[in-house]
């Protein structure tokens, strides 16, 4: 995966989500992107959701129009810039990676890997392992999004 260059910057960016939900994201920026000698489109959104009981930053990263990761801030980030995607793929490819289980799938060795409740103290934290980035490593979050996409087949 090679980051090509930055293709725009904007503000308020919409995404309307299968269940008809229109999400906003007060910025974006795009990136062309090259990997396995295709060019792709990565949009890279940042906007704020209630994630386990608080409004927390949330970031999306699309490619060539598809969601495919998603990061909200961790309890710290106001201090960190740290952002979370937790790991939901397990035996068969689907559900979460259960961090109490303490196996996280060798193709995310590449990435800086932490069980979700040592980051986020809410009630309803899923027991799962999440991938760490700081707000700011847009290239690990567009991996990650590479990995996911390829995981799913497309």
């Amino acid at each position: 995966m090679h980051i090509v260059g930055i293709e725009n910057v904007g503000r308020n960016f919409s995404y309307k989500w299968p269940n008809n939900y229109n999400e906003p994201y007060k910025h974006f920026i795009e990136y062309k992107v090259k990997t396995h000698g295709k060019i792709h489109n990565v949009k890279i959104g940042f906007g704020k959701r209630d994630v386990y009981g608080e409004e927390r930053i949330r970031i999306v990263v699309w490619i060539d129009g598809h969601p495919e990761a998603e990061f909200f801030g961790a309890d710290d980030f106001d201090k960190t810039g740290e952002v979370l995607s937790e790991i939901k793929v397990s035996s068969g490819g689907r559900g979460i990676c259960r961090y109490s289980e303490g196996l996280v799938p060798e193709r995310y060795s590449m990435f800086n890997v932490i069980g979700l409740p040592l980051r986020v103290d809410a009630d309803g934290v899923r027991d799962t392992w999440s991938v760490v980035a700081n707000i700011a490593d847009h290239k690990t979050m567009i991996a990650l999004a590479f990995l996911r996409k390829y995981e799913k087949g497309r």
